[in-house]
């Protein structure tokens, strides 16, 4: 079974699913991302999403470097960073 969570950043809403095991661990790191990106728009209210989305990650990943990554949350980081990717391209084409 699979369970719905969102996340609210720099004013928009994503839609995240989750099997019911992960369901905590991802709501966590929602939590997390949400307030380093909070952090970020703060300091640079005119940022779109995508750089705001960035910094984020690059500022939890130099801070917070996996000791021993669970493949599940690695798989779904990758995914997400895929995706940041192909909309940070799509913003730059336009």
């Amino acid at each position: 079974m699979s369970t719905t969570l969102e996340a609210n950043i720099h004013g928009r809403q994503f839609r995240i699913g989750a099997p019911e095991g992960e369901r905590a661990a991802l709501a966590e790191a929602i939590a997390i991302v949400e307030a380093e990106c909070a952090v970020i728009a703060q300091k640079q209210p005119t940022a779109e999403i995508e750089r705001v989305l960035l910094l984020a990650a690059l500022e939890l990943a130099a801070t917070n470097p996996a000791v021993e990554a669970d493949p599940r949350v690695e798989s779904r980081v990758l995914a997400m960073t895929a995706n940041l990717k192909r909309a940070l391209a799509a913003t730059q084409a336009n």
